[in-house]
């Protein structure tokens, strides 16, 4: 995504108060003309091709940079012209400590891959420069984040990907202004979890789109193009952070052309055992104890995710859960973590497995033999009931579904076995 999307006023209104010398600044500045440089010359031995488009995002992140910095030393200074207004924020030298570390670390990455890169040929050799370079845009976005926890410099918010074609999103919030204070009330907060801030920017896309909010799940539904299957998307935003500069994490719970998946999101360019083409994760559901599993890897090498049987073995599993904690492993040894509330889960699994066509209780053949007996019993014909749930058991509890008004899912869902009288 280009940095050149990102919208910003012109003024001196809201700089924010002095929090370091000029010298330090000055620094900063001296750094950043340095990376620009740099990237000139970089940008000379391109015409185009994948690389190109990163490094004029490159470019575009540390021009902002530079401004707000040159307008903070004129602001300190007395100087009447400022180029870019954002809210004031405090800084916080234990964020900027943090964030240290982590361009530390993308930098080992930028090295590894350019020792790649010098040993390679032809197209390996061009992805492993276009891997480099997105590692320089991460770090010249991560500098930005880095000059805000130290020097209080607020950038304008870039938006997750998701969001390209969305309105234009509410102010997000700062650190300064804790969610939990005083949420504001929107039209599509859902009012079973009065402590969300629903003003969150994904939550603000999905009710502007009219998707369903359920706790921390935004829900899309639709239907596939390629057949009129019914699609849910569901997406958990309980880790998305407004001033993120890297990306957004998440958890989507989804069915998509008859398939189930449960898949974990991390915006960085993921490193997998490429003969397994999958990833080791660490799983803790609640306070139980910590799982080991293996989750295939997305095709974008952006996480990782259980697909089919899997997924809706391990969704039965975290359906009445309050937390989900996953950390993944890359097989360069970088580790990634997540803690997710899953408040609002059940309405966001029910609707996938609604969509999919199975059920999220856990049934036993001598279950699923049992309602085939109640269908038959009412007139609607199973078969003989030997406890295999296919196709003759799905039309049969479809039609049942149909005469008593309920999503004609096939499936013995909750609310049907509800209506059947079934006690699970």
């Amino acid at each position: 995504m280009s940095l050149k999307s990102f919208a910003f006023a012109i003024s001196l209104a809201t700089v924010g108060p002095a929090v370091a010398q000029n010298e330090s600044l000055s620094a900063e500045l001296d750094d950043i003309g340095r990376q620009m440089t740099e990237i000139e010359a970089q940008a000379a031995r391109y015409d185009g091709g994948l690389i190109l488009p990163l490094i004029d995002a490159r470019r575009e992140a540390l021009l902002l940079a530079r401004t707000l910095i040159e307008n903070r030393i004129n602001a300190e200074a007395g100087g009447a012209t400022v180029e870019v207004t954002v809210p004031a924020i405090q800084p916080d030298e234990a964020m900027a400590e943090q964030i240290l570390g982590e361009m530390a670390t993308v930098q080992q990455r930028i090295e590894e891959a350019e020792r790649e890169a010098a040993t390679a040929g032809g197209l390996i050799q061009a992805l492993t420069l276009s891997r480099a370079e997105t590692e320089r845009l991460t770090l010249a976005q991560l500098q930005m984040g880095y000059l805000q926890a130290k020097y209080g410099i607020a950038f304008p918010v870039m938006a997750p990907q998701a969001a390209e074609s969305a309105p234009t999103s509410a102010p997000a919030t700062s650190a300064a202004t804790p969610l939990q204070d005083a949420p504001l009330a929107v039209a599509w907060a859902d009012p079973r979890f009065p402590t969300i801030d629903y003003t969150l920017a994904p939550f603000e896309q999905a009710g502007r789109n009219g998707h369903q909010v359920s706790g921390w799940w935004a829900i899309e539904a639709s239907r596939a193009v390629v057949d009129d299957s019914p699609q849910i998307v569901a997406l958990n935003h309980s880790q998305f952070r407004p001033n993120s500069f890297t990306g957004q994490t998440a958890l989507v719970a989804r069915c998509i052309e008859g398939e189930t998946a449960l898949v974990f999101v991390q915006d960085d360019f993921l490193i997998n055992d490429f003969r397994r083409n999958s990833f080791e994760m660490t799983l803790r559901i609640n306070e139980e104890p910590s799982q080991q599993s293996r989750w295939t890897s997305l095709t974008n090498n952006k996480g990782a995710g259980l697909f089919g049987r899997e997924a809706e073995t391990f969704i039965r599993t975290i359906y009445d859960a309050e937390r989900l904690f996953i950390r993944l492993f890359e097989s360069n040894g970088q580790q990634h973590d997540a803690l997710f509330k899953l408040d609002g889960a059940q309405d966001a699994f029910e609707a996938v497995a609604g969509a999919c066509g199975w059920t999220t209780l856990t049934l036993s053949t001598e279950d699923y033999g049992a309602i085939q007996t109640l269908l038959n019993a009412g007139g609607f014909d199973t078969g003989t009931p030997d406890g295999q749930w296919g196709p003759a058991s799905q039309r049969a509890m479809r039609a049942y579904q149909a005469s008593v008004d309920l999503p004609e899912t096939g499936a013995p869902d909750r609310a049907t076995l509800e209506m059947l009288g079934v006690d699970k």
